[in-house]
């Protein structure tokens, strides 16, 4: 695939994730649908990646697989391809039930480049906590408004790009928030066995 083209579709895609980050109604029209940028939206957690960790590893409570740090990473990756498994493999059932898959490589799409606005608005919490302003229970409850924020704005692409009620958005926000506790709490449990 040309370089050009590829450009587009990261500028596109970035200005999508803008749009649905400020609740923006022309924010599905920035997504691709093909199977191909499906694939390709991958890429973006995944080069991200780092920075969840480096999350885990300043995290008051980091001792996951003993605290080796390549235990950690492994645990994790593991984890987010399991993520990735369960959450897609759930929205499909959804969307096919519902007779949306039709929209389902557009809402992998741009539920991967989400990972961007999600990512940027706890880089703030981190830099807080690493330059030592504020602790950790000093920034929780501002914790936990990014991550309603950041329900919110996957409600709103859920509800958008697969052209469903906000009921059914919001369900599947929640699946998305069940499998990613649940996935937490193995990820803990096995960390805890090592």
């Amino acid at each position: 695939m040309e370089t050009n083209k590829i450009l587009q579709e990261i500028k596109r895609s970035l200005l999508g994730v803008l749009e649905t980050a400020l609740f923006m109604p022309n924010a599905r029209a920035r997504f691709g649908d093909t199977k191909d940028e499906a694939i390709r939206s991958f890429l973006v957690p995944v080069l991200l990646f780092p920075l969840t960790l480096m999350a885990v590893y300043l995290a008051p409570h980091s001792s996951v697989g003993g605290g080796s740090a390549h235990m950690i990473a492994l645990l994790y990756g593991l984890r987010m391809a399991a993520v990735w498994s369960l959450f897609f493999g759930a929205v499909y059932w959804i969307a096919r039930g519902v007779d949306r898959e039709k929209h389902f490589y557009q809402f992998v799409i741009a539920s991967n480049w989400l990972a961007v606005p999600a990512t940027a608005v706890f880089i703030p919490v981190a830099w807080m906590l690493l330059s030592g302003t504020h602790t950790w229970d000093e920034l929780y409850p501002f914790m936990v408004c990014l991550i309603l924020y950041t329900y919110a704005f996957t409600g709103y692409m859920a509800a958008h790009v697969l052209r469903i009620p906000w009921e059914l958005a919001g369900f599947i926000v929640f699946v998305g928030t069940c499998v990613n506790d649940g996935t937490l709490d193995l990820l803990y449990w096995v960390g805890d066995k090592l």
